[in-house]
């Protein structure tokens, strides 16, 4: 009966979710498709790929690839099953903390949030894919403080939770690495338990962090067995001095308008403003409720740490906040709660019956408007309103990244290159690797970690010794790509390459120039 009752929200969400089908990769999935494909051919991350990112969504693009084949649409299909789980876990919160109505509400509002308020470029991210394992924990986490009986069979059941809280923690922690402090919610939650001797609530405690290191160890050790541990260390070493990069936007050093921006929607998606206003109304019911009310600081706290974590990152980029979507639509489905209530309590039952009506219907013609707003032509390509040329047109700009450019040398170097030939790309445009079906002549598919100041100097002069091994039959040089948030200089790949003597006597002697794409050079083995 339940899976009954959910099989309409279920269409519907797919209904809302199915424009992420057209969208093409932006430069990050370029890389998470460049590292799938290495997987798929028996690589480990880091030994034979270079990234700065935690393993688990190499293999969420991987796991793409072999259920829907390897295309574009893939992950991005695979993002709409992944939503949808999370949009369940949501539901599933949203009944045991407040009702079946509030959990319902909160799935919804999860599932045009996000395909309403991110682009392509901001879809499909490793942030994303974090908050299903941090919805899981929560529900294991309502699990074990709910099971603190004075039993032995309800405390072996708050232990089996409490490990299984832990071990959801961990798993988001291999999709973003900040999303381990999400760790102090249960231990503080179980070590202030009230009304509890401290020998149980430290063991709860306990379980909660051996749950977390047991599924970090289990990686850990395959890495070490593939001979990987220590690239990542090396890795996380390096992105230590990555984090301290600030990009230069004019708000990136207030958090505090970062956050009324994700929030609010504003600038660019004013019609999400409801969801925001909702969720304030709903942390100030939750504040004002008695404090026996069951786990009524969870939501907050919830979403207090997942804010944190991005005001401790720094950089604000959209998805980053994509982890507190389900804290911020389970606050704002308490707000739309709290909002009938006062109308109950104001008017007579009639009254408030209409006014409730007519609010969900202002909100849904609101949020319509955001959709349309954000996903209008996404949805005329779909039924044919839209050729495939213009609409392919409206996603080639994105900063300096161009999708036609990148689109156009994978064609090029398909045509001069043999399918088991190899290809390095000097730049930050792995994207062309996948298009291409080539593979990469190094581990470092894109060469930001190679010109930072930070940087070992081993790591160039193992890219040379990798380039002398595998000798690649083309080389790209990307032009006019400053990016100073990622390497903290503002010179292109071009200029970098001059300072790079190694390299230079590399094309110099053994390639030639044969074309030039927008702001690529293609070179090509003489």
């Amino acid at each position: 009966m339940v899976a009954l009752r959910a099989f309409p929200l279920l269409v519907l969400g797919v209904a809302i979710l199915s424009p992420l089908l057209t969208y093409p990769f932006g430069r990050d999935q370029g890389v998470f498709a460049a590292a799938a494909d290495i997987l798929a051919r028996g690589g480990v991350p880091y030994r034979d790929f270079w990234d700065v990112k935690p393993p688990g969504v190499f293999y969420a693009y991987w796991a793409s690839f072999v259920l829907f084949g390897r295309a574009v649409a893939a992950p991005r299909a695979f993002d709409i099953l992944w939503t949808l789980a999370t949009a369940a876990a949501v539901w599933s919160l949203g009944r045991r903390l407040a009702s079946k109505w509030v959990g319902a509400a909160a799935a919804f509002l999860l599932i045009l949030r996000y395909v309403a308020g991110y682009s392509y470029w901001n879809t499909t991210q490793a942030d994303g894919f974090a908050s299903l394992p941090l919805c899981l924990a929560v529900v294991a986490l309502i699990g074990a403080e709910g099971e603190r009986g004075a039993g032995a069979s309800s405390c072996r059941t708050a232990w089996a939770a409490a490990l299984c809280c832990g071990a959801c923690i961990a798993l988001a922690t291999l999709f973003k690495l900040t999303l381990g402090v999400v760790l102090l919610i249960p231990l503080l939650a179980s070590l202030l338990a009230p009304d509890e001797p401290f020998r149980r609530r430290a063991s709860r405690a306990l379980c909660y962090l051996f749950g977390c290191a047991a599924i970090l160890a289990i990686v850990a050790a395959a890495l070490w067995r593939a001979g990987a541990l220590g690239d990542a260390l090396e890795v996380l070493r390096w992105n230590a001095h990555y984090s301290r990069l600030r990009p230069p936007m004019p708000m990136a050093s207030s958090p505090l308008v970062q956050t009324f921006r994700f929030l609010s929607g504003l600038p660019h998606y004013p019609f999400l403003l409801p969801i925001g206003l909702l969720a304030i109304i709903g942390l100030c019911d939750l504040a004002f409720r008695p404090a026996s009310a069951r786990m009524r600081w969870l939501l907050p706290a919830w979403a207090g740490v997942l804010i944190a974590s991005v005001w401790a990152q720094g950089k604000f980029y959209s998805y980053h906040w994509l982890p507190a979507l389900p804290p911020l639509c389970l606050l704002a489905a308490q707000g739309l709660r709290a909002v009938g209530n006062v109308l109950r309590a104001a008017t007579s039952p009639r009254a408030a019956r209409a006014l409730s009506a007519a609010s969900i219907l202002l909100l849904l013609a609101i949020l319509s408007g955001a959709y349309w707003q954000a996903l209008g032509w996404p949805v005329r390509y779909l039924t044919g309103g839209m050729s495939c040329a213009v609409f392919t047109e409206r996603y080639d700009k994105y900063g300096d990244f161009s999708l036609l450019a990148d689109k156009e040398v994978a064609a090029f170097v398909r045509e001069r290159t043999a399918p088991d030939d190899r290809i390095f790309i000097w730049g930050f445009e792995p994207l062309i690797y996948s298009l291409s079906g080539r593979r990469p002549a190094s581990r470092f598919i894109y060469t930001v970690p190679l010109v930072t100041d930070w940087s070992p100097s081993e790591w160039r002069r193992e890219l040379m010794r990798e380039l002398e091994r595998n000798r690649p039959r083309a080389i790209v040089v990307a032009h006019n790509d400053v990016l100073p948030w990622m390497t903290g200089r503002y010179d292109d790949s071009a200029a970098q390459l001059m300072a790079f003597p190694e390299m230079e006597r590399l094309l110099a002697g053994r390639y030639r120039e044969v074309e030039r794409i927008e702001d690529f050079g293609i070179w090509q083995l003489r």
